[in-house]
């Protein structure tokens, strides 16, 4: 099992300096959005090594009996390696010999809060946190544990207190924003997270995650002017580093997608601009961009038709659920409400021909659409073949799911009839029956 200091990649003489300067490399190396494991890992390292009691109760473990540091770096690997319930049993052997040794008992409440125990955790944590009082890491996990259990205002006076100690300790700062934000409370975090700022602008340490943050609180804000800012401010800090160009850019391209789905169409185009200016050779965030590009424009167009009284509103309706149907191509439901959808339109064709032209016109890419069935109502010479189509897509529905016909067969009984000319056939170059004075090729003809 690696050791602490192999972790932080420091010697076993490093000075407290040595190990913070590793922290933030590592950290930078390995954000807790992208590699949680890691980062806790790195956490777990730096927080037993920074402090000078728990460091020689570290160093300690070489001594003691094969068995104990059997347990201990099984315990360990255990819970790297997510099995929580052989970690504790591991570590409650080391403490039934050694119950005061403090960074066991503290990997034991880790073990109980991944196993989902945070009562066990917490009653750990609060024992530590009162016989070290200027331990943060230890303060800091008695808040962790406070968050687990939803006692947000409990975790934050923990938070707070550890920061007191320890103001360097990025996960800290992390925690206390993240508590905000499950109290739903966005003024807080964003304060926080600026105050985090600050305090690293002071002490000179990397920023980067505090970003991540501040970014994603502008986005729940929806404030677009604070989220343009505080991305050029984050393209041009991770610009300075080649390794953080791609974390930044494959956070800003997942935060894009992520806004896309919220219905934050302009963010969502500003946020993976970002992610292209940062690595504009990514053969993969080129692709989504070009992707997300496309889908926020036609997100926008139909938020745009849907506010257009010119055009009649059903056909929003119908688009708005072909951009949002599911993404199975076998689904019963979404094949039938876009039947149903479609044979509203054919059931009225002289009220929507002029409806679907009036789009085609206007909002080209969202006629793309539902190309081919606009454009079959359109061509007055596909009216038979639509009527008949439909007549059979209704027997096949309706056998299929019988169910969703129980209020509607007066309705779907009532379905098209093959379309019959009601009067004689008038050439494209005749005269308009309609009486505009125009051909019928450039009147109702076309």
């Amino acid at each position: 099992m690696s050791s602490y200091y192999n972790t932080l990649n420091v010697a076993n003489n490093a000075t407290s300096l040595e190990i913070k300067q590793a922290y933030f490399r590592l950290v930078r190396k390995h954000p807790p959005d992208k590699n949680p494991k890691e980062f806790m890992k790195i956490r777990e390292a730096y927080e037993v090594l920074i402090d000078e009691k728990t460091r020689r109760q570290y160093d300690l473990v070489g001594s003691m009996p094969e068995i104990v540091r059997h347990c201990f770096d099984e315990g360990q690997r255990a819970l790297s390696e997510g099995s929580a319930e052989e970690a504790i049993h591991l570590l409650e052997q080391i403490i039934a010999i050694y119950p005061d040794f403090a960074i066991i008992n503290s990997l034991l409440g880790d073990a109980y809060l991944e196993n989902g125990n945070s009562g066990k955790a917490i009653g750990i944590f609060e024992e530590l946190a009162v016989q070290e009082q200027n331990n943060a890491g230890f303060i800091g996990k008695l808040a962790y544990a406070y968050l687990m259990r939803g006692w947000h205002k409990k975790a934050v006076a923990k938070f707070r207190q550890a920061l007191s100690l320890d103001e360097d300790n990025i996960s800290l700062w992390l925690g206390l924003i993240d508590c905000y934000l499950k109290a739903d409370n966005l003024k807080k975090a964003q304060a926080t997270a600026y105050e985090g700022l600050k305090v690293s602008n002071r002490k000179g340490w990397d920023n980067l995650q505090l970003y991540y943050y501040i970014v994603q609180i502008d986005v729940f804000s929806q404030d677009l002017v604070n989220m343009k800012k505080h991305l050029e401010e984050m393209k041009n800090k991770a610009a300075e580093n080649e390794e953080e160009k791609t974390n930044v850019a494959w956070f800003l391209a997942d935060l894009s997608q992520k806004m896309q789905i919220c219905g934050l169409y302009e963010e969502s185009a500003a946020a993976i601009d970002a992610a292209f200016a940062l690595r504009p050779d990514d053969a993969e965030i080129k692709t989504l961009k070009k992707e997300l590009n496309s889908q926020n424009n036609i997100f926008a167009e139909l938020d745009k038709l849907k506010a257009d009284s010119s055009i009649d509103g059903f056909l929003a309706e119908m688009l708005d659920f072909e951009v949002n149907k599911c993404d199975n191509k076998d689904c019963l439901d979404c094949e039938f409400n876009q039947f149903s959808l479609e044979t509203y339109i054919i059931s009225e064709l002289e009220i929507f021909r002029p409806e679907i032209l009036r789009l085609k016109n206007a909002y080209p890419e969202l006629y793309k659409l539902k190309l081919d069935f606009f454009n079959q109502v359109l061509d007055r010479k596909k009216e038979g073949f639509l009527f008949d189509t439909f007549q059979k897509k209704y027997r096949k529905y309706k056998k299929l799911c019988p169910e969703k016909f129980e209020d509607e067969d007066e309705e779907f009984e009532d379905k098209p009839e093959p379309y019959r000319r009601p009067g004689p056939k008038v050439g494209r170059n005749d005269p308009c029956p309609c009486g505009s004075g125009k051909k019928y090729k450039k009147c109702c003809g076309r």
